[in-house]
């Protein structure tokens, strides 16, 4: 009984703390704001469960992250069941389709937009971005897309790895911002029709060639 009452606690802090950092921002947000509104009256209860801000922001994001990223993990297990290789699109679409399922409730749209707020941020975006990369159905998928990026140097192709991780999860972020807006800057594309078009400009972007040296010393003067 103790243990569900524990639980209960965390998950209504996480709660709290999803709607709050997402209409304030997650610097915007005191801990005893997150605490009264998750209906906790012990004002210790958030460094109980977490131990620190950044350890709640963390999990945060990660209790969403592995949702998606065993979805992500079931997708791959079926296409990869026949034997034949995936192609280069099929291995993008695979990366982007728990993302787009997550545009579909305001708890996805949020997770979505908080880690728009953790790539930008500097105390958190270098974990965001380890955590993507470390993420085994990323992972997995990128071993499929190993050809995808052999025409650039090594030092390049490893760059535009990481401006593809950041431009997916600032797309989505921002498609997340559009739906849920009063009045959006311009209409919402459907979920299909936007990740088609998602999934083209990644494609573009492995394939472009690069004028830029290998050298990392070549300031190109």
């Amino acid at each position: 009984m103790s243990s569900h009452r524990r639980s209960t606690g965390r998950d209504a802090i996480l709660d709290a703390a999803a709607v709050l950092m997402d209409e304030r921002g997650v610097d915007n947000v005191s801990l005893n704001q997150i605490n009264s509104a998750s209906g906790n009256r012990n004002r210790s209860a958030i460094t109980y469960h977490f131990g620190s801000r950044e350890a709640l922001v963390h999990q945060l994001a990660a209790r969403t992250m592995e949702v998606l990223n065993s979805e992500r993990e079931a997708l791959l297990d079926h296409l990869e069941r026949s034997g034949a290789p995936l192609t280069a699109r099929q291995a993008v679409e695979v990366i982007c389709a728990p993302l787009t399922g997550a545009l579909g409730s305001i708890e996805g749209r949020r997770f979505l937009r908080l880690c728009g707020q953790l790539i930008n941020h500097p105390t958190y975006n270098a974990d965001a971005r380890q955590a993507l990369m470390v993420n085994s159905s990323i992972q997995r998928s990128a071993a499929h897309l190993g050809g995808a990026l052999a025409h650039l140097p090594p030092a390049i192709a490893l760059e535009r790895a990481s401006q593809i991780i950041g431009f997916l999860v600032r797309a989505y972020a921002d498609q997340a911002r559009l739906i849920d807006a009063d009045q959006p800057p311009r209409p919402p594309l459907d979920a299909r029709t936007y990740t088609v078009n998602l999934v083209d400009l990644v494609l573009a972007m492995m394939a472009t060639p690069s004028t830029a040296s290998d050298n990392p010393g070549d300031s190109g003067a």
